[in-house]
C-alpha cells in the first residue's frame, strides 16, 4: 500500500540538491569517499539523502552502512580502543545518553564540531538536545538530529470499542483505570513493557518529575521521591494486570500487529515504526499526550533522538564534516525525517515549518506533530553521565525485581542505590 506522505518526501528530497540555505556556502569540495554507520531508520533517512548530497558534492561518495544498534557500539567500542581508521567509519549515530561514556572513556574518540565551524549553527537548536552534545570546554561533539518528545500511540477502534474517552485519561491513574475497562471489555492489554533490557516509560516518568537516573549534578537518584513514586506507579500499572511483559521491543511490536496490546509510550519515531509494520492498521491510530502524576501536570519526556559524530581517526573529516551537517542542519532534509520515518526535528526552523502542522492520513487526519510540538518545548535536561549504562542495568534489574519479583519498591531502589554509589563512586541525590 503506497503510504501518503510519500509525494511529500520526495518532493523534499528533490528539492534537496539546490535549496538549501545553509549547506550552500561557498566551500571547497573534497574528493574523498565516506563511511557512515547507523541503524534503523535513521540508517534509512541517511541513505534516502545520500543522492542529492552527492548531486551537491559530486567528489564525495557516502556509503552508508545499515547495522542494528548493538552492532554499532560493539564495533564503535572496539575499534576507538584499537585506535585504527580501518576499524572505524568516518561518521557514526550515536545516541544523546552515550557522549559522555565514549567522551570519558575514549577522550579522544571524536572531532569537536565547533572547531570545525559548527558554533555558527549551535543557536538553532532546541537547548534539551544540544546541551548533552557539549564537552566540558563548550564545543560540540556530535551533529544533533532529532529529539524523540514522547506521547501515546493508541488504536482508537480499541478504545472505542472498550468505551474508553482518550480526552478523560489526564493523569497515570486515569491511564491504569482505563487500562482496566480495556482488559475487562476487549481483552486487550493496555500497553507492553520491555523487562529485560529498556523500560523506558520508566523514565518518562524520571523525567517529568524533572530528574533522570542521576540528579543535574551527576548524583544518583535512585532514592529521591521521584523514583519511589515513579517504581509505585509502575507497579501499581503490573498489579492491574494491564502490562503485557516482554524480552524485546520486537515482541511488543508482534503484539501490537496482533491487536493483544491497545498503546504503545514511545517517543515519536514509534510513527515510522507502526507505518512500517503495521501499514494494514492505516486509520486506526492516534497520539495523545502523556499522563501526568496530577492533572496539569508535566506530561513532556524524551527518548531517544540521534546524532552523528565524526571519529577522530578519519581522514576524511572535512566530507565527514559536510555531510553530517547536511543531514542535520538542512532544514528541508529534517523536515523529511520526521514525515517519513518520525525523526521529530531538534531544527527550530524545521520544527515551525507548517508541513508540521497539518493533519496525517495513517492517524486518521489527525495533527500528531502538534502534539510532539507542545512537548518538544516543555522536555527537560537531564544528565546522562557517562555512568547511564551501568545505571540502566542497575534500575532495570530493579524494575524486574519489583515486577517478577514482588520485592517492595522500597528495597528494590535502596539496593540500586547502593550499587550504583559503590560502582560510580557518586554520592546520593538531595532531591
Amino acid at each position: 500500500m503506497q503510504r501518503i506522505v510519500m509525494p511529500l518526501g520526495m518532493a523534499l528530497l528533490i528539492a534537496l540538491g539546490g535549496c538549501s540555505q545553509e549547506t550552500d556556502q561557498a566551500v571547497d569540495k573534497p574528493s574523498e569517499e565516506i563511511t557512515v554507520w547507523a541503524w534503523n531508520l535513521e540508517a534509512e533517512y541517511l541513505k534516502d539523502i545520500v543522492p542529492a548530497f552527492e548531486e551537491k558534492y559530486p567528489d564525495i561518495k557516502v556509503n552508508v552502512l545499515k547495522l542494528s544498534a548493538d552492532q554499532v557500539y560493539q564495533r564503535l567500542t572496539t575499534g576507538l580502543a584499537a585506535g585504527i581508521e580501518s576499524q572505524l567509519p568516518d561518521l557514526v549515530q550515536v545516541e544523546n545518553q552515550r557522549i559522555d561514556l565514549y567522551m570519558d572513556r575514549f577522550r579522544e574518540s571524536f572531532v569537536d564540531l565547533s572547531e570545525m565551524g559548527f558554533d555558527e549553527h549551535r543557536d538553532k537548536f532546541v537547548e534539551g538536545k544540544i546541551a548533552p552534545l557539549m564537552n566540558e570546554d563548550g564545543g560540540v561533539m556530535a551533529f544533533p538530529r532529532d529529539i524523540g518528545p514522547m506521547a501515546v500511540f493508541y488504536r482508537a477502534d480499541l478504545f472505542e470499542e472498550a468505551g474508553i474517552d482518550p480526552a478523560d485519561i489526564k493523569t497515570w491513574n486515569d491511564y491504569v483505570e482505563a487500562g482496566v475497562t480495556m482488559r475487562e471489555q476487549t481483552g486487550t492489554l493496555m500497553t507492553g513493557i520491555q523487562l529485560n533490557h529498556d523500560t523506558s516509560f520508566y523514565r518518562a516518568m524520571l523525567q517529568q518529575h524533572e530528574l533522570f537516573y542521576f540528579d543535574l549534578e551527576g548524583n544518583v537518584a535512585a532514592n529521591t521521591e521521584a523514583a519511589h513514586r515513579s517504581m509505585e506507579m509502575l507497579k501499581k500499572m503490573d498489579d492491574a494486570g494491564i502490562l503485557l511483559h516482554a524480552a524485546t521491543a520486537e515482541e511488543i511490536n508482534a503484539a501490537i500487529k496482533n491487536d493483544a496490546v491497545a498503546s504503545v509510550i514511545s517517543g515519536s519515531w514509534q510513527k515510522g515504526i507502526i507505518e512500517d509494520q503495521m501499514p494494514e492498521q492505516e486509520g486506526l491510530w492516534r497520539v495523545m499526550k502523556m499522563p501526568a502524576f496530577v492533572e496539569d501536570g508535566l506530561t513532556a519526556a524524551n527518548d531517544g533522538g540521534s546524532n552523528l559524530a565524526i571519529t577522530s581517526v578519519s581522514s576524511n573529516k572535512e566530507a565527514a564534516y559536510l555531510f553530517g551537517e547536511f543531514a542535520s542542519v538542512d532544514v528541508e532534509n529534517q523536515l523529511y525525517g520526521a514525515m517519513e520515518y518520525g525523526a521529530y526535528p531538534a531544527l527550530i526552523d524545521a520544527i515551525e515549518r507548517p508541513e508540521l502542522d497539518e493533519g496525517i492520513p495513517f492517524y486518521g487526519g489527525q495533527k500528531i506533530f502538534s502534539i510532539f510540538a507542545e512537548e518538544a518545548v516543555d522536555l527537560p535536561v537531564v544528565n546522562f553521565t557517562s555512568d547511564f549504562l551501568r545505571a540502566r542495568e542497575t534500575y532495570n534489574d530493579a524494575i524486574g525485581r519489583v515486577v517478577l519479583q514482588d520485592v517492595p519498591v522500597e528495597e528494590a531502589l535502596e539496593t540500586a542505590a547502593n550499587r550504583l554509589e559503590a560502582s560510580t563512586g557518586r554520592g546520593a541525590s538531595n532531591e
